[in-house]
C-alpha cells in the first residue's frame, strides 16, 4: 500500500508540472482506471482457478518493474507525458489480477472466528500506507522532484514482492469446476445480482470510488491553485485523510464486536462520507481543509472495512474470487471517478467537482439508509 499510494500521489503531481491542465489529471484516470474495468472481474475467476499465492506472487513482480521503469525515466529525464501514462495503464492492468488473489487468500491465513478483527486489524497497515506514502512522498517530491517519488513506489513494490514469496500456505489451490471462464464471470454476476444485500454493498464501494474519492485526483489543484501550499500541502492534505483512516481503523477494530447494527452504522458512515466532501469543497484554506478531510478518512474506513467484512464472511467459498473481483473493481474505479472530476473540473472548477462527489455519494446513502434489510445487517 505504501507504494501504491506513492505511486498515485506521484503519477498525479507529474502529470500536473507537466502540463498545468486538469483535463490531463482525467486523462490520467483514464489510463489507471481502464485496465481495472477492462480486467479486474477476470482477476476475481483466474482467483478461482489458478494458485492464488503464485498469482499474487506474478502480479507484484510486474508492477514493481512498470515503477523500475518509471524510475528509470525520471532520472534519465526522459518526461513525455504519454510514457507516463503507458505505465500508469500498465501498472494497473496488473493490479487488476492481483487484488482478488490477496483478497481471496484472507480467510485461509486467519480462523473464520475471528475474521471481523482480523480484517479490521489487518486494515492498519494498509491505512498506515496511506497516511505515510502521501505524507513522505510529497516531502520527497518537495526536495528532490518527481523521482524519488517514483523511487519510493517502486522499491516498497519489491519489499511486497520478498514478503509474498515467504508466504506458505497448504493445499492452496482452489477447486476447479471445469467450466468455462465466461460461464464463471456469469456465475458470479448473477449471485451478486440477486442478492440484495451484495449488491448494495458492492453499490456503495462502487459509490465511494466514483464519487466519493474523485477528490484525490483533484488535490494538486486545491494545494497549488486555491490553498497556494505547492507540494508539502499537497502531501499533508493526503496525509489528513489517510490519519483519519487509521483512526477510523483502530476505532473500528476496538469496538466492532460492540456495533449491534453494523448496518445501520455503515450507512450513516458513508453519509458523513459525502457530507465531509462537501464541506472540504467550500474550505478556503488549509486550517478547514485538513480537519474535513481527517473526517473523510475516518467514516470512510469505517463503513468500509465493515461492508469488507460482510461480505467476506457471507459469501460461499467457491464463488470467493469472483464476488471480491467485482468488490475491488468498484473499490478501484477511483481512476474512473478522477476522470469525470477532471472533466468537471475542466468545465466548472475543482471546487465544484468534488461538492457534486459528495452530494452523490450522501444521496446514495441516504436512500439505501431506508431498507431494513440494509439496517439489520449482523
Amino acid at each position: 500500500m505504501l507504494g501504491h499510494r506513492a505511486e498515485y500521489v506521484t503519477f498525479a503531481w507529474i502529470v500536473w508540472e507537466l502540463t498545468h491542465d486538469p483535463l490531463y489529471l482525467g486523462y490520467l484516470g483514464l489510463a489507471q482506471g481502464v485496465p481495472l474495468v477492462v480486467f479486474q472481474v477476470f482477476g476475481g475467476v483466474l482467483a478461482d482457478r489458478v494458485h492464488r499465492l503464485r498469482l499474487l506472487i506474478g502480479t507484484q513482480l510486474l508492477t514493481a518493474a512498470t515503477l523500475a521503469v518509471a524510475f528509470g525515466l525520471m532520472v534519465l529525464d526522459i518526461t513525455r507525458i504519454e510514457y507516463f501514462l503507458v505505465l500508469a495503464a500498465l501498472s494497473n492492468t496488473f493490479r487488476a489480477f492481483d487484488e482478488p488473489s490477496r483478497l481471496s487468500l484472507v480467510p485461509q491465513l486467519i480462523d473464520r472466528a475471528r475474521l471481523s478483527n482480523a480484517i479490521a486489524l489487518g486494515s492498519i497497515p494498509w491505512q498506515a500506507g496511506r497516511m505515510l506514502g502521501p505524507s513522505i512522498t510529497g516531502i520527497l517530491i518537495a526536495a528532490f522532484g518527481g523521482a524519488l517519488g517514483l523511487g519510493l513506489a517502486a522499491a516498497a513494490s519489491f519489499l511486497a514482492l520478498a514478503l509474498y514469496s515467504r508466504i506458505r500456505l497448504e493445499g492452496e489451490t482452489p477447486p476447479h469446476d471445469g467450466q468455462p471462464v465466461l460461464t464463471q464471470l456469469a456465475d458470479g454476476l448473477r449471485f451478486v445480482g440477486a442478492d440484495f444485500v451484495f449488491a448494495s454493498l458492492i453499490a456503495l464501494a462502487m459509490f465511494n470510488s466514483l464519487f466519493g474519492m474523485s477528490y484525490v485526483t483533484l488535490l494538486p489543484i486545491f494545494a497549488d491553485s486555491y490553498f497556494k501550499a505547492g507540494s508539502v500541502g499537497y502531501g499533508l492534505l493526503n496525509a489528513a485523510h489517510g490519519a483519519g483512516s487509521l483512526i477510523g481503523t483502530l476505532t473500528l477494530a476496538t469496538i466492532a464486536h460492540r456495533i449491534a447494527r453494523p448496518g445501520r452504522a455503515l450507512l450513516i458512515g458513508a453519509a458523513c462520507v459525502g457530507l465531509g466532501l462537501m464541506a472540504f469543497s467550500r474550505a478556503p484554506g488549509m486550517g478547514l481543509a485538513m480537519p474535513m478531510l481527517l473526517l473523510v478518512g475516518f467514516s470512510g474506513t469505517f463503513y468500509l472495512t465493515q461492508v469488507s467484512t460482510v461480505i467476506q464472511q457471507k459469501v460461499p467459498d467457491q464463488l470467493r474470487g469472483r464476488v471480491l473481483g467485482l468488490y475491488s473493481l468498484c473499490w478501484n474505479l477511483l481512476p474512473l471517478g478522477g476522470l469525470l472530476g477532471g472533466a468537471l473540473a475542466s468545465a466548472v472548477d475543482a471546487r465544484f467537482a468534488v461538492l457534486f462527489g459528495g452530494a452523490m455519494v450522501t444521496a446514495n446513502a441516504l436512500i439505501l439508509l431506508k431498507s431494513r434489510r440494509l439496517r439489520r445487517i449482523t
